[in-house]
């Protein structure tokens, strides 16, 4: 057995587990009485926690003694590079006009309740709803996820290939493709893949680095299945959770399958002359969810980062983290703008989980720069947001909020998602206690 074989078979066993989307029964979903304003919605969730100073205010490094100040998410956000590239290497912007230029950008909105983790960031950006738990669980969040009130309550019926969850990370962040509640829970759930587990983080290098296995592995790997078969009786679609459809499946394994087989052929969200070596998980996620996007077409996507979380030791990574997530987000909308069906009908939407806060620990990084944690004070709960896409539907070029006056909270992003997507007055009363952020629209 070749190694790029057994690597394509263990890919496809991490699919099965984490990427396993389903079909309702009929009659089972609501006819929205909303009208949509687009027929896709991408939204982005910076993972890791980004501080305004660095991205909205773009002080760069004048927070550390350095009296260099500009903008180093230069895609996203309107505004001059640095003058000097202490801390990172540039790479020229993807887009011709920013991001922020094409939307409505909310410079201050707020995370006012709960601890600013990263299991509370993802649930309260994903579910609409603060929580006061402090840790990481591996469990299913208490309240519904975007992606549940999209399945329950949109018609004509949808399979899951139309909902993807792609995250950079493993821990808690797969169970938040569906909740716990009665009335919704792993039914309505969402396709979840975090690609750099099955694609792996090295590129086509690693992908196309086959090794013949011994005869005697190949016995023990069919000896291991075996066993499992005699001892296990049971089958994925015999375990609670999401269940594909074969046609579903099928699909998933061709996306997954072209991918192993033709590694050199993805188009890798990085510049041309950038080498795999500066690849970061992020990008790879990147690049997956556009795989994602180019195949199926989704009409919701969730996607997130998670590098950014260096900053507790390495504020000088962070920056470049932060630098190369910002090239991976306008890569994207470039792509998305040059398709025939995903332009002028896709709305994306960009937050992080929440900030940093404003005094540094007492950790220095190699280039003597201080970093920063994030453990509730005021500065954590500051974060921004983008919202962009056709004209006719997202004012352009405008921005609502200041830092005295507010506009915009964590929770307020899956009743806007919904809004976009038509079917806000089908959500039962009560589980949304967020708000649409309808400065956005036209």
């Amino acid at each position: 057995m070749k190694r790029r074989d057994f690597i394509k078979k263990a890919g496809l066993t991490t699919a099965g587990v984490f990427a396993a989307p389903y079909i309702l029964p009929s009659g089972m979903l609501f006819a929205p009485t909303g009208t949509r304003l687009a027929n896709h919605v991408v939204f982005v969730l910076f993972g890791g926690g980004i501080r305004n100073q660095e991205a909205v205010k773009q002080m760069y490094i004048a927070d550390q003694g350095f009296g260099v100040t500009g903008n180093v998410m230069n895609n996203m956000l309107t505004g001059a590079a640095p003058s000097s590239n202490i801390v990172y290497n540039q790479w020229a912007p993807i887009l011709g006009s920013s991001i922020q230029s094409q939307g409505v950008v909310f410079p201050e909105m707020r995370y006012t309740q709960g601890p600013t983790g990263h299991y509370n960031g993802h649930t309260v950006a994903m579910t609409g709803n603060y929580t006061e738990t402090g840790l990481n669980l591996n469990i299913n969040p208490e309240h519904p996820t975007i992606f549940e009130y999209y399945r329950k309550h949109n018609s004509p019926s949808q399979t899951a290939l139309n909902a993807w969850w792609l995250s950079e990370g493993l821990g808690p962040y797969p169970s938040l493709n569906y909740s716990q509640h009665e009335l919704y829970g792993a039914t309505y759930g969402a396709n979840y893949m975090r690609p750099n587990s099955i694609f792996g983080g090295k590129g086509p290098d690693y992908l196309t680095d086959a090794s013949v296995y011994q005869p005697d592995d190949v016995t023990r790997i069919e000896n291991m299945k075996n066993f499992f078969d005699v001892n296990f009786d049971k089958t994925a679609d015999d375990l609670p959770g999401v269940i594909n459809t074969r046609a579903d499946k099928e699909a998933i394994k061709d996306m997954i399958v072209d991918v192993l087989n033709n590694p050199t052929t993805l188009d890798y969200a990085k510049p041309s002359s950038a080498g795999f070596n500066e690849l970061t998980g992020d990008l790879i996620n990147i690049t997956a969810a556009w795989k994602v996007l180019d195949t199926f077409k989704p009409e919701l996507t969730v996607i997130n980062t998670f590098n950014l979380d260096v900053c507790h030791s390495n504020f000088s990574g962070y920056i470049q983290n932060l630098h190369k997530a910002d090239y991976g987000v306008g890569w994207l909308w470039d792509k998305i703008q040059n398709d025939p069906v995903l332009a002028n009908d896709t709305v994306m939407i960009c937050m992080p989980e929440h900030g940093r806060n404003s005094q540094p620990n007492n950790l220095l990084d190699a280039n003597g720069l201080a970093a920063y944690d994030h453990t509730s004070d005021a500065n954590s709960r500051e974060l921004f947001s983008l919202i962009v896409g056709p004209p006719g539907v997202i004012k352009q070029n405008q921005s609502f909020g200041t830092a005295g006056s507010p506009v915009g909270e964590s929770i307020d992003i899956v009743p806007t998602i919904a809004h976009i997507l038509g079917f806000e007055d089908q959500i039962p009363s009560g589980l949304l206690p967020g708000r649409i952020l309808t400065e956005a629209f036209i």
